[in-house]
């Protein structure tokens, strides 16, 4: 009599933190707001001129955005930091169109971008536009979890949730850091960001260097 078995071994191919990877239980990762199946990145080419929509979503003026992340379906990820970046695409006028991330710049060009042909150290920097980003991160797995923002930093009168300022999370420019948030999340996961851009007039594209470890359990 023929018997049909379907084979269910104790240990997944690519799973025991013995095999692979040199033996390491855990490596560091890195996860940006664009997930894998939307990623478009191209090559610059003469006359194909880079986009910063391959980086992260374009939030609205005085708009809120919510966008998700989903996680890598293969190891638990161990969140540590989010390093958060905003830049605004100015149209061409008398110079190529620019990716700028200051306003109210006083350069020789007048736009204060790293392709605008002035040394960055000679330009006499105005706002960082990372300033007008808001932010309110959660996790979405069996349950709903507030990271930071969002109704854990109460609520405006118009009942509205209130976001936690970028610049609050990492400081300015010049350093590094960045508040740590460490939770460990699971296969699949999704990190659930609602961007507030409080700029009345431009429309900003904002990304993110979504730090942690890869964990092999």
């Amino acid at each position: 009599m023929f018997e049909q078995r379907t084979e269910d071994y104790s240990v997944k191919f690519g799973q025991d933190p013995s095999l692979g990877l040199e033996g390491q239980k855990s490596f560091p990762f890195i996860f940006s707001l664009v997930n894998r199946n939307d990623d478009t990145w191209t090559p610059v080419t003469p006359g194909n001129q880079p986009s910063l929509a391959n980086l992260g979503p374009l939030v609205p003026a005085a708009s809120k955005l919510n966008h998700n992340v989903l996680l890598d379906p293969d190891y638990a990820f161990k969140l540590l930091s989010i390093r958060y970046g905003v830049n605004y695409w100015t149209p061409p006028t008398h110079i190529p169109g620019l990716y700028v991330w200051y306003e109210n710049i006083n350069s020789a060009a007048g736009a204060g971008g790293l392709s605008d042909g002035v040394d960055p150290d000679t330009d006499k920097v105005g706002t960082p536009l990372v300033r007008f980003m808001g932010i309110s991160l959660s996790f979405q797995g069996a349950g709903s979890t507030t990271l930071y923002g969002g109704q854990d930093a109460g609520y405006l009168r118009n009942g509205q949730r209130i976001p936690l300022p970028a610049d609050t999370i990492q400081g300015y420019d010049y350093g590094v850091c960045t508040m740590r948030t460490p939770f460990l999340l699971p296969r699949q996961g999704v990190l659930t960001f609602e961007f507030t851009n409080s700029h009345a007039t431009k429309d900003l594209y904002v990304a993110a260097a979504i730090y942690g470890v890869k964990v092999r359990l």
